[in-house]
């Protein structure tokens, strides 16, 4: 197999697997008396578990910066931490600051129908 082939397939079975584990993750944070904490853990984890970035400096191929960042750790030590750990944490200010603007755009919403009613 090519190169490239493995490449692709390895991330088709890494989604797949987030998929899978996103899908039980969503069902364990089904929490009516909190939604804005449902939303927040969900978008959390989605974005610690897709945000991609750079495997190694020199080259173009993506890996997901968690992984990047745990291997940097152990390879290189925690000064190498900063060239995934500065995109990985800028994703997660995005979709914690996402998931509060669907919670506050869904509270305008229910608001507005009882309102109407």
């Amino acid at each position: 197999m090519d190169a490239e082939t493995n490449y692709w397939l390895i991330w088709l079975i890494y989604c797949l697997a987030c998929g899978a584990f996103y899908w039980v993750f969503w069902k364990m944070t089904r929490m009516p008396r909190s939604p804005w904490l449902s939303y927040s853990l969900r978008a959390f984890m989605l974005s610690l578990m897709l945000t991609p970035w750079y495997a190694n400096i020199e080259g173009s191929t993506l890996a997901p910066a968690l992984m990047v960042l745990a291997l940097d750790i152990i390879t290189i030590g925690t000064g190498a931490a900063a060239r995934a750990l500065v995109p990985l944490l800028f994703s997660l200010l995005l979709a914690e600051a996402l998931a509060t603007g669907y919670y506050f755009l869904q509270r305008k919403s229910k608001k507005t129908v009882k309102t109407e009613s």
